[in-house]
């Protein structure tokens, strides 16, 4: 067996090292974000395509900047905006809306698939104008929290 010796020197730095870390890392404990200062709206709504509930699709509202909220819808179609994993919400103001279904909100595809065949499965299709080329805009605010997406998958 091996074994190492330090230097006093170097002993010294690797206990201070060790240390630090203890110190920036903490006793466990985790740290509470502060989002008092954001101007958070629960925004919420429904996807239908073609008439029926869209299951499974992620909607993001995407700002002019690239941050984004988003939420999955479920059985019926229905999608409550998360800021972040741990808030739901929304920053006001004015967002392009992109669904997916089966993708990927920050790089939607041309046409983005599920799996099965029914909406919300494989032989589902979201046309480009409802993604990656989306022409869907909302403006997030007090007043304006509930955003209904009736999507045809036939332009």
């Amino acid at each position: 067996m091996q074994s190492f010796v330090f230097p006093a020197g170097n002993m010294l730095r690797v206990a201070l090292s060790g240390c630090l870390l203890m110190l920036a890392t903490g006793c466990g404990g985790s740290i509470k974000a502060d989002y008092s200062n954001l101007d958070l709206v629960d925004a919420s709504g429904t996807v239908t395509l073609d008439g029926q509930p869209l299951s499974g699709a992620t909607v993001a509202f995407e700002a002019n900047d690239g941050t984004f909220s988003s939420g999955v819808t479920d059985e019926n179609g229905f999608f409550e905006l998360m800021f972040n994993t741990e808030k739901s919400g929304c920053l006001a103001g004015d967002k392009t809306v992109r669904i997916t279904v089966g993708g990927d909100p920050e790089n939607p595809d041309e046409e983005s698939e599920a799996e099965g065949d029914t909406p919300g499965n494989s032989n589902t299709k979201i046309p480009a104008q409802y993604n990656k080329k989306s022409t869907l805009e909302v403006t997030v605010d007090a007043a304006h929290t509930t955003f209904d997406f009736d999507l045809k998958s036939k332009p």
